[in-house]
């Protein structure tokens, strides 16, 4: 009786162990963060979305600029702490049309926000200043709005993506379209990260 009750027992801690080791071994559920604008001007816009200049072809992204190159800081848009990993080694640039516009495969010097299952949240065109580097923060300076890479004017480019496929969701659901406000304490979209 005394060995069938131990029996019992271990079968239950080795059920329970076989539980834990399967929900470790689980992907994090999924997450819509909060992304606010790039830019600390009020003049701050959005000039593309799904399309580029809002009716060309497809771009499933944002554009947001402040009609301004290398003069304001362009921010981490995710609210909250995230840690934003920096691609960089292209040349500042304001210059129109863009001198290397396959840098980093056009995105120029650009920041990933990754999250799970194939998630990433993107800032692209970025001139690069002291403020420059891979970092955990929440909003903070990135660099400076530019124009690096394939990018023909200067603006922060905004996408997410799941493994490497943009989707528009993001932005959309908020409502945010050509015209909106591209200011740093508007919510522009609620990225899956």
């Amino acid at each position: 009786m005394a060995m069938t009750r131990i029996t019992k027992i271990v079968t239950r801690i080795a059920a329970i162990a076989a539980l834990a080791t399967l929900s470790a071994a689980m992907p994090a559920p999924l997450e819509a963060a909060t992304a606010r604008g790039p830019i600390c001007e009020n003049i701050a816009k959005v000039g593309s979305t799904t399309y580029y200049s809002c009716n060309g072809s497809s771009h499933t992204a944002l554009d947001i600029s402040n009609q301004s190159c290398s003069e304001w800081n362009a921010r981490g848009m995710i609210l909250g702490t995230v840690n934003y990993k920096l691609y960089s080694g292209c040349a500042n640039n304001c210059a129109n049309p863009p001198p290397n516009p396959n840098c980093n495969g056009g995105a120029g010097n650009y920041y990933v926000v990754s999250g799970a299952s194939g998630w990433d949240f993107r800032q692209l065109h970025i001139n690069t200043n002291t403020s420059s580097a891979t970092k955990s923060c929440d909003r903070c300076a990135l660099g400076l709005v530019g124009s690096t890479g394939q990018s023909y004017g200067a603006h922060v480019h905004a996408d997410n993506r799941q493994y490497g496929t943009r989707k528009s969701a993001w932005y959309t659901s908020v409502g945010t379209t050509c015209g909106s406000s591209g200011y740093c304490e508007n919510r522009v979209g609620t990225p899956t990260l």
